[in-house]
This record gives C-alpha cells, structure tokens and sequence, in this order.
C-alpha cells in the first residue's frame, strides 16, 4: 500500500509573512519529507486581538506572492470559513477532513507561540490530534530546554524526550518534534516597527511582498503614507489551492 501524504500546516498571523517563515518551512518540508505545506492566517486569532493586523485578504494575498515561486508550497483561506473565533483545534480538524485517514499532517508552529499552548482551546487535545513540530525563533535563549521545561511543567509531567526518535512523547499524545533553527533573526514585530518609522525591509520578506507593502502603505505611519490600501473583501485566488484529494 501506498504511503500517505505527509502534509505541513503552518497557521499564524502572518502580519506579515518574512524569510524566517519561509526558512523554517523549508528546513522542516526536507526533514520531514513533506509533500506539501499549507499556510494558513489566522482569520479572527483569539488571542492576538490588539496587534495592529493588516486585513485577513491582505495577508492572505501576500502569502500567495510568498510562495508563488516554491512548488508545493501553497496557502489556504480554509479558516475564514469556520466558526470563530479562530481556534486552532477547529481549524485542524477541518483541515484533516479534507484528507485520507492514510495522510499525517503537521502542524507546524513557532517555539514563541507553542510556548503557551496549556492556555489554547481545547490545548491538549490538539496535542493528541496531531504531531507538531515546533521550530526555534530567534530571540529564545536555549529553546530546546525551554520546550522541555515548558512540557514538563504545562502539559505532562511524565513527558520524556526520544532521542532516537528526535520527538517529545507522553501518553495519548502524539509527538512533538523539536526543529532547530532560528538562524534568521526576523521577526514580524520587528518589521512592523521599522515600516512604522519608514525605515526598509528589503531582504527581510520577499520581494513581491515588500512590493506590495509599499505599494499599499501597510503598516506605515499615518504620516509617511497619503494613502491606504482599499481594505475591501478580495476573494481569494484558486490557483493554489488545488483539491487536496
């Protein structure tokens, strides 16, 4: 019998897509064998209501100009669609339909955010539900022992890294990989501070999104921008979003 897809699902704010995203996807698809990667922005995120966000379209629409050169890499407006507010178990769920019982999806997840996972809906469920694979973030002192004490004091005491296996196990949960990295120290915060004060972000994100960034006057200071972006509803386009079946 043939081998399931091996899938990556990447959510988060995206506010707005960086190389750091980008590399740490790319490092996880070859260590992992992936098939794909989906990205997916969160569309209503409960728990980061006060950032300053871009509109979900326009984020959307510069992850599509993020990926549109990288073949399996695709981007997906699958949680617009769900109940919100946007919880990460929901949107798993989902998303697992959408595949065969063979395929293993993983989700995948920046060692700054999984850092508070005991406090997510229905959080150690969504660790039963699916493997993670949490990568490095710049800006973390020792990651990895932070992971495990976070493990040990938040999920399960009992919780025991597999060297062999290069995962965190517990009982009835399924494995949490450990994905080193972090070696671009990029951070959407920091971005969203230098396009505030008009400083450049070229190198940082890809081209076609500092394009549209500028262009749309994302982020910027009221005063260093005559113009915003009409924050009208754009539906999003199919071209890479094929029928994952």
């Amino acid at each position: 019998m043939a081998r399931g897809s091996r899938i990556g699902l990447m959510g988060g704010a995206f506010n707005p897509i960086h190389l750091g995203h980008l590399r740490a996807a790319e490092e996880i698809a070859e260590r992992f064998d992936l098939d794909q990667v989906y990205f997916m922005p969160a569309a209503r995120p409960p728990h980061k209501s006060t950032l300053p966000l871009a509109t979900y379209w326009q984020r959307l629409e510069m992850l599509k100009l993020a990926v549109s050169d990288r073949p399996g890499f695709w981007v997906s407006d699958l949680e617009y669609h769900l109940p919100t507010p946007s919880y990460t178990i929901n949107t798993v769920l989902a998303f697992k339909k959408a595949w065969s019982a063979r395929s293993v999806i993983f989700f995948l997840v920046g060692l700054d955010s999984f850092l508070t996972i005991s406090q997510w809906h229905r959080g150690r469920e969504l660790l039963a539900e699916t493997p993670f694979v949490v990568f490095a973030r710049a800006g973390i002192p020792e990651p990895f022992e932070t992971l495990r004490r976070m493990l040990k004091a938040g999920v399960d005491p009992d919780i025991r890294w597999l060297a062999k296996n290069e995962c965190f196990r517990a009982p009835g949960l399924k494995p949490i990989y450990y994905q080193p990295g972090g070696r671009l120290e990029i951070s959407s915060t920091d971005l969203r501070q230098r396009l505030e004060s008009g400083a450049s972000v070229r190198y940082l994100v890809p081209e076609p999104v500092r394009i549209f960034i500028e262009t749309h006057g994302l982020y910027a200071s009221p005063a260093l921008t005559p113009t915003r972006y009409n924050e009208r509803r754009q539906e999003p386009n199919q071209d890479k979003n094929p029928d994952p079946q």
